[in-house]
């Protein structure tokens, strides 16, 4: 004889199978169900199938919803702390080295599981609209001296959705704070810039890691923000540029590649429509024979002193020590941002009272040191390298997390002011050659 409670049990069952959208059972009612399925002595043949049909169906719906729910976790977990790439610490691979080599070792011990989802392509932005504008036209003058055209480095790491997707409230934040920034050091008030800041669909931090940056990038991720790099950019030279007022180019890591791809591809990018120079900071993997064949017969070439115009620059700061890494490269592309020399020559800065910066994370505001700490800074055009005396381990490379002395988050801030500088008197020599006399 059934008991009452059994005899519930299978009415309750009944109504979760044959009534669904009737059933009011709660979340612990089933979960006590699945236990006296699963833990009956003495199962009831009807309760014994159901519960074969209950895991059936269970199963089922696993398998039904499974591509689904990755893409939803993937949507939630868009720019979490713990996969959002900062500059510095992802750019250094803070956010994914964090456990360190033992760490990775006993994770490589672990059998691999890999969990894929489909690739998610996120709408194309649309540059009439300032919504897809970082900054658009900033200046703090009436009167700015030269134009700014600047894209932004690595922001983010998301496995599962690994090209930026900039209606995203947390990336948007990213990049107005990292571009303040970066552009409250490289502007002098005394000779005011105008800066256009484009959002682009940049590739996630791990997929930039695993890039062969000396092959083709066509067929990479990372083709969507060279794509619109460039759309941003003709957007730019139509509705945007001032006739007669030079402009510059400004972008780091993924972002001075993003402009690289631009510059070759681009036969209108010249100085006489503008063009003053390119600082191209942490560009990876860029020999010097490679830029003068790429701009051959265009006008363009690389920098060879610090007033030159029309031009290319270069450099990737490593300590003397660092070893290999995924920047610089034999023969690669160098110029010191300190005297401007593309020879070994040092620029000595033990005795200087400046001040320079360096930045970790979004977290933390930029830290300041003095510059003499960066001791002599100087090219190294046989490793493609610009050396400077920074201890490695330290906060100035992220704690060695792309390797000791791989000072890449800091290519820019470091030298900040010599940059500042430096864009003044490059826009100002375009000034007074392209300029008709009255």
């Amino acid at each position: 004889m059934k008991t009452e409670k059994r005899k519930k049990t299978e009415k309750k069952l009944f109504t979760l199978f044959f009534h669904p959208f009737r059933s009011k059972l709660s979340t612990s009612f089933l979960r006590n169900t699945i236990f006296v399925l699963n833990n009956s002595k003495a199962m009831h043949p009807v309760m014994n199938s159901a519960s074969k049909i209950f895991r059936l169906l269970r199963f089922s719906l696993l398998l039904l919803f499974c591509p689904a729910l990755l893409s939803v976790l993937a949507a939630c977990s868009y720019g979490r702390p713990d996969e959002a790439e900062t500059p510095a610490r992802a750019e250094t691979g803070a956010e994914t080295s964090g456990a360190g080599q033992e760490g990775a070792a006993a994770e490589s011990a672990k059998p691999a599981v890999e969990i894929t989802a489909p690739l998610v392509i996120p709408p194309a932005p649309d540059y009439a609209n300032p919504a897809s504008w970082v900054r658009m036209g900033a200046t703090e003058s009436i009167l700015p001296e030269f134009e700014v055209f600047y894209i932004y480095p690595t922001l983010f790491q998301n496995k599962l959705r690994p090209v930026m997707d900039h209606r995203f409230e947390r990336i948007r934040t990213k990049a107005s704070d990292y571009i303040g920034l970066t552009f409250g050091l490289l502007t002098d008030p005394v000779h005011p810039l105008k800066l256009y800041a484009p959002f682009v669909r940049q590739a996630d931090y791990l997929t930039v890691l695993e890039t062969d940056f000396t092959a083709g990038l066509g067929d990479t991720l990372l083709r969507y923000g060279i794509e619109y790099t460039k759309t941003a950019f003709l957007h730019f030279m139509k509705f945007f540029h001032q006739p007669g007022m030079p402009y510059i180019l400004i972008g780091h890591s993924q972002g001075a590649s993003d402009l690289y791809e631009l510059l070759r591809t681009t036969p209108e990018i010249t100085p006489e429509s503008g063009f003053a120079a390119a600082y191209l900071a942490g560009l990876p993997k860029k020999t010097a024979a490679e830029i003068d064949r790429d701009f051959e017969g265009r006008g363009i070439r690389r920098a060879k002193g610090g007033d030159d115009t029309g031009v290319i620059l270069v450099w990737n700061t490593v300590s003397a020590d660092a070893g290999d890494n995924i920047f610089t490269t034999p023969g690669g592309s160098v110029i010191n941002p300190v005297n401007w020399k593309t020879d070994s020559t040092p620029a000595d800065l033990s005795g200087s009272q400046d001040t320079a910066y360096y930045y970790v994370s979004e977290k933390e505001p930029a830290g300041t040191f003095k510059a003499s700490l960066l001791g002599s800074v100087r090219a190294d055009p046989a490793r493609g390298g610009l050396i400077v005396d920074l201890p490695g381990d330290s906060q100035y490379d992220a704690s060695a997390q792309m390797g000791e002395g791989i000072f890449h988050a800091n290519d820019i801030f470091f030298f900040a002011a010599f940059l500042r500088d430096n864009m003044v008197r490059r826009a100002a020599a375009w000034r007074a050659v392209n300029t008709p006399a009255d």
